[in-house]
């Protein structure tokens, strides 16, 4: 018979295992139930959690369009070089890594703040642009020192280059990095995780933008513990973007670049028919391809404290006073008013009073008695001033609308500017003032409020060399580009016929201002008119005493010089305008440029045939050479 103590015995220790095999089948419930939370409930999450440690989605790069001329010559193309990304997810210390790829690529404090920034602002999946532009070489040094560079991807990377550098650097233009001001829709917020994803900042580059850009592929890559890419899994390949193809020549660029030489100005050569610009260039230029990479402070300091400005493209957006060019619009102004004829003479004695005020013609001496076209020939003030008076500034303002003026041209490149056409409505508005006859007469030779950019003065030029009727000037060549004119002209022959007569008599008949720019290719002659615009008010005390020579005063003082021009003189086809800053006289700097480069024009697309009384009447594209 057992005891009562061991009977007590047994019942606590039976009821102690009863305890604690309860406590174990709570434990193990509890441990199924999350077993089955987590794999049953949570499989998909965990799994998609999963695959993303070892698989990396990234977007890869797509190639941009290439951009040529019109004969097939490469303006730009891409390069295939490659470059180094840290995935900060893809390592412990990412700090540290940077500290050991110094010891390989040399940062600069400039590199290393822009990557410390982006680290922070970039989700830690995304890749962040360490350097690019490696060399073969750098890249497989990185290779191998891969162990210690934890985190760290070589990529190929494809960068632009532009083979003409300088000679096309403001039509064609430059890209660089993008930035977030530049994300203006979702697509483009995507790009951004492209490292090294460039965008067109100027020029043709980023005129046409969405047919240059292309699209981005996926690829989705596996990953080991490392972080490096053991095979892919899968991928949608990058669209390329589309090649454009331009109306400018590069042989004229050329050619137009090295009559500037060391002068700031621009020149522009424009087929009057069709509208192609077959030659937009700047000067200064620059190099394009210094802004493919990151551009130093040193470089960009440089080019913006030049004087002559090489980043402004001052074909488009440069604005002067056209000076005596404008005096083909008074002169045509004059002729559709019915105020002057072929025969009617005005007599230049060398100034003209008005009240109290004497205004001057730049010969103080005088022309004497003077025709419309011997006007233009001898670029007459005194002429033009008793014109203005007599027909009043809104008819000239009127026929100054039809050729252009006070309205941009539209090509397609940002930056162009419209340049001012001002009027009595225009200097109440602005000025709170009148509108006065000096207004008048200063308008009446291109100068005083009136500016303009050497784009609306060959436009205008041209306008008047076609017959008068009005195009749209364009940079994108299409071959199913249909050309368009107005079934009647914006003016009257016979008096398009006296200003081109004129502009004849400018180059070549001996006394005219533009006499010395004259050539004869062939039988082919240009017609063309001088100006140059003053930068500074010439006072009482200095006309009596004797005007400063203009190589006598500082580079910024002279006037600026400009020559507008078309050719052949007989069967037109080519409209050019040279225009120096401060270059101190059209006659002097301005005509020789136009004259050589419309002489290349000639060369390249020679012209037959006599003068066209009418338009054409199938317009095609002349031949090539």
């Amino acid at each position: 018979m057992s005891s009562p103590w061991v009977y007590e015995k047994e019942r606590v220790l039976s009821n102690r295992l009863l305890g604690l095999a309860g406590i174990f089948f709570l434990l193990g419930f509890i441990l199924i139930g999350r077993l089955f939370y987590l794999q049953i409930i949570c499989g998909d999450l965990y799994l998609k959690m999963a695959d993303k440690n070892r698989i990396s989605v990234r977007l890869t790069m797509p190639k941009r369009g290439y951009i040529y001329d019109r004969n097939g010559v490469k303006l730009a193309e891409n390069q295939t070089s490659f470059q180094a990304v840290l995935i900060r997810e893809e390592t412990t210390d990412y700090q540290k890594t940077l500290q050991n790829i110094q010891k390989l690529l040399p940062l600069d404090e400039e590199e290393l703040d822009r990557i410390q920034k982006e680290i922070k602002q970039k989700r830690a999946f995304m890749p962040v642009r360490i350097k690019n532009g490696l060399t073969f070489e750098e890249a497989a040094l990185i290779q191998v020192n891969a162990p210690d560079l934890q985190g760290i991807q070589i990529e190929e990377e494809v960068s632009r280059y532009y083979p003409l550098k300088e000679l096309t650097a403001h039509v064609v233009g430059y890209v660089s990095f993008m930035t977030e001001k530049d994300v203006k829709n979702e697509w483009d917020a995507g790009l951004l995780d492209l490292p090294g994803y460039r965008i067109g900042r100027i020029g043709a580059e980023e005129a046409y933008e969405p047919l240059l850009r292309g699209r981005p592929g996926i690829r989705k890559t596996e990953i080991n513990a490392f972080g490096r890419s053991v095979r892919i899994l899968e991928e949608h390949k990058a669209q390329k973007g589309k090649n454009v193809t331009l109306t400018i020549d590069s042989r004229l660029q050329d050619a137009a670049l090295k009559a500037l030489g060391e002068e700031s100005g621009s020149v522009i050569v424009l087929d009057i028919y069709t509208g192609d610009i077959l030659a937009l260039v700047s000067a200064p230029a620059f190099d394009a391809n210094i802004f493919t990479a990151p551009i130093s402070k040193k470089v960009w300091n440089e080019l913006i404290q030049n004087e002559k400005n090489p980043l402004q493209n001052k074909a488009i957006n440069g604005v002067y006073s056209p000076g005596s060019i404008f005096k083909t619009v008074v002169a045509l102004a004059g002729l559709e008013s019915g105020h002057i004829t072929k025969e009617r003479t005005v007599y230049c004695s060398g100034r003209i009073q008005i009240g109290q005020q004497y205004f001057h013609c730049w010969k103080h001496t005088g022309h004497g008695a003077l025709t419309v076209e011997e006007a233009l020939m001898h670029s007459c003030d005194v002429y033009f001033y008793q014109l203005a008076q007599e027909i009043g500034a809104d008819k000239i303002l009127s026929v100054a609308r039809r050729l252009g003026f006070g309205q941009k041209a539209d090509i397609g490149l940002t930056g162009e500017k419209e340049g001012l056409l001002p009027s009595k409505e225009w200097k109440q508005r602005t000025r709170k003032e009148n509108w006065r006859i000096g207004d008048t007469l200063n308008l009446s030779i291109g100068q005083g409020y009136l500016n303009a950019t050497p784009l609306q003065l060959v436009y205008a030029i041209a306008v008047i060399a076609n017959g008068g009727y009005a195009f749209h000037p364009h940079l994108l060549r299409s071959k199913n580009l249909q050309i368009s004119f107005p079934k009647l002209p914006l003016f009257k022959q016979e008096h398009l016929d006296l200003v081109r007569s004129g502009m004849n008599m400018v180059v070549n008949r001996a006394g005219g201002t533009g006499y010395k720019a004259r050539f004869d290719l062939n039988g082919q002659k240009m017609a063309g008119k001088t100006a140059s615009t003053q930068v500074r008010r010439i006072t009482m005390k200095e006309r009596k005493s004797g005007i400063i020579s203009q190589d006598n005063l500082p580079w910024k003082y002279r006037d600026h010089a400009m020559f507008a021009a078309f050719a052949p003189v007989n069967n037109p086809r080519f409209a050019v305008i040279a225009a120096v800053e401060h270059g101190g006289g059209g006659a002097k700097k301005a005509a020789p440029i136009a004259s050589a480069v419309l002489q290349e024009t000639l060369r390249l697309y020679p012209v037959s045939g006599s003068t066209q009384q009418s338009r054409p009447a199938l317009l095609t594209d002349f031949e090539q050479p």
